[in-house]
């Protein structure tokens, strides 16, 4: 398992590394008066941030035995004190170390038995201290104030399991409980609906070819390019570009896929302008109308791509067929008469790229309000 650069946030573990010495004063003091209920209280705390890291932890190893896909582990709340990437997971802890979540990539094609036992991971990774407190006075723990705290560590991992099984009255907070409630009535089925949604994603590039099946690989090129965050938020667009990039070198993707990861790169470095996206665009929309020369959404894209190095000749031979087909999806209409009105605008031809301009608006004007229209009509704005 590769892992990727972690990052510790200097401010937030100060804040940290304070709060953990604050505890262990208090803990001495209460110590040397003998306040046992303060003491009690302060493992308690301790045993709250223990079960909430092998909760957590329990999550994620069912899921692994499952082959579920994790994209996020978090444990705690708070500000962030540290996030790296193992693999295809992002691991985040946080200052206030209670509680936490495991985020799955889209399901796919998992048995729902799979996720009945990666829902129940984080109460066994519970059981599993306890268990572990358990056994420590077979092998020579003490006794006396050493059994008495490891006392508050096992009901602190108690009142963490009571809190994740019973479902909570208030449906704006989810719970393993309530989750495992609706698995088991079957009130949703989230793996048909990522199917569609990873069907509908690959409809344009398919040619009529059957739709693979969902594999892990699937499930995180779907969960990425579905992002909208990526277009207002620079650090999520930047693992947006690089996870994308990983897939498409480890080589696992099928036709259908690698195009649509391509596109997906070549349509987000088109509309946010990033430098670290331009230097690539020329290389991935050739490779991606090679494997789909026919596709008028890759000509589109290549044709963009074309006036976005000032190549305005050749682009608009590819984007005019588009702009004015009638077939074409209204996003590639949308971004055909865009890149066609900067085109017009370098060539001399102001009234075409008004024209055009107005015509992009009013596409836009006629798609469901997305981030990545709005984004793309204010570059329109700030070019015309």
């Amino acid at each position: 398992m590769t892992s990727g650069r972690g990052r510790l946030i200097p401010r937030t573990a100060i804040v940290f590394v304070l709060g953990v010495a604050v505890l262990a004063i208090c803990e001495l003091v209460a110590r040397a008066h003998d306040l046992l209920f303060v003491w009690l209280f302060l493992w308690f705390v301790v045993g709250r941030a223990i079960g909430s890291a092998c909760h957590e932890l329990g999550h994620l190893l069912c899921a692994a035995i499952g082959s579920i896909p994790i994209r996020l582990m978090v444990v705690g709340h708070g500000p962030l004190l540290w996030r790296g990437r193992f693999g295809e997971t992002w691991l985040e802890l946080r200052l206030l170390p209670f509680g936490g979540h495991v985020a799955p990539y889209p399901a796919g094609n998992d048995r729902w038995y799979w996720w009945a036992l990666f829902l129940s991971g984080g109460v066994l990774g519970n059981v599993a201290v306890i268990c572990l407190v358990a056994a420590l006075p077979a092998v020579g723990a003490p006794a006396g104030k050493a059994g008495q705290f490891l006392g508050a560590i096992v009901f602190a991992q108690l009142y963490i399991i009571v809190r994740s099984l019973i479902p909570p009255r208030d449906n704006r907070r989810v719970n393993d409980g309530l989750l495992l409630l609706q698995l088991l009535r079957q009130s949703r089925d989230y793996p048909a609906e990522a199917r569609a949604a990873y069907a509908m994603a690959l409809s344009g590039y398919g040619n009529g070819s059957p739709q693979p099946t969902m594999t892990s690989a699937s499930a995180r090129v779907l969960y990425h390019v579905s992002r909208t965050d990526r277009t207002t938020d620079e650090e999520a667009r930047r693992d947006f570009r690089e996870a994308l990039l990983r897939e498409l070198e480890r080589g696992h993707l099928v036709r259908e896929e690698r195009i649509l990861a391509l596109d997906a790169l070549v349509t987000d470095g088109l509309i946010s302008g990033d430098p670290a996206a331009r230097a690539s665009l020329d290389e991935w929309s050739q490779e991606a109308l090679e494997l789909g020369p026919e596709l008028l959404t890759l000509l589109g894209s290549r044709g963009a791509v074309l006036v976005e190095f000032g190549r305005y000749e050749e682009g608009r031979a590819l984007l005019a067929p588009i702009a004015a087909a009638s077939q074409a999806r209204p996003f590639d209409t949308l971004m055909s008469q865009a890149f066609l009105a900067r085109a017009e605008r370098a060539l001399g031809d102001e009234a075409a790229a008004r024209q055009l301009a107005n015509g992009a608006r009013t596409t836009a004007e006629a798609i469901q309000v997305m981030p990545r229209v709005a984004a793309m009509l204010a570059r329109l704005e700030t070019e015309m």
